[in-house]
């Protein structure tokens, strides 16, 4: 099991997780982006992971993807930045008030940065296989 049974912000890299999904679904981004934060929000529901809070960013500005609150779920947008500059900021915010946080993306140059501040990182299909294992028991 990958997910912790600790209290933990995640902060997942959205279009890096939907873009690493495409090609095993043969469908749209958007398509997959709404299965996501769906099954996303169902795992968040879920006793063993109520206390984790998942903020999925995604890069550029706002644009429709349903409900940006969703249960223990919540959607930002990077804006003027990229995700990957928003992720690292709020990890090391986080990690500096001493909370725990786990950053989700597959990028290695992002894992890299994050991991020279201490923030623990998960590659996103590692994440979504353990939700989705542990989601089974």
């Amino acid at each position: 099991m990958y997910v912790t049974t600790k209290p933990t912000i995640y902060l997942i890299d959205g279009l890096n997780l939907v873009r690493s999904f495409l090609w095993q679904f043969a469908r749209t981004e958007e398509e997959v982006t709404a299965e996501f934060l769906d099954f996303l929000e169902q795992v968040s529901l879920d006793e063993k992971y109520a206390m984790h809070e998942y903020r999925v960013v995604f890069d550029g500005t706002y644009r429709s993807v349903g409900p940006l609150y969703r249960a223990g779920v919540h959607i930002v947008f990077s804006e003027d930045s990229t995700a990957d500059d928003y992720i690292f900021q709020e990890a090391d915010f986080f990690s500096q008030s001493g909370r725990r946080v786990i950053a989700v993306t597959s990028d290695r140059d992002l894992q890299g940065r994050l991991k020279s501040i201490g923030v623990k990182t998960l590659f996103c299909q590692k994440f979504y296989r353990s939700l989705t294992l542990s989601s089974r028991d």
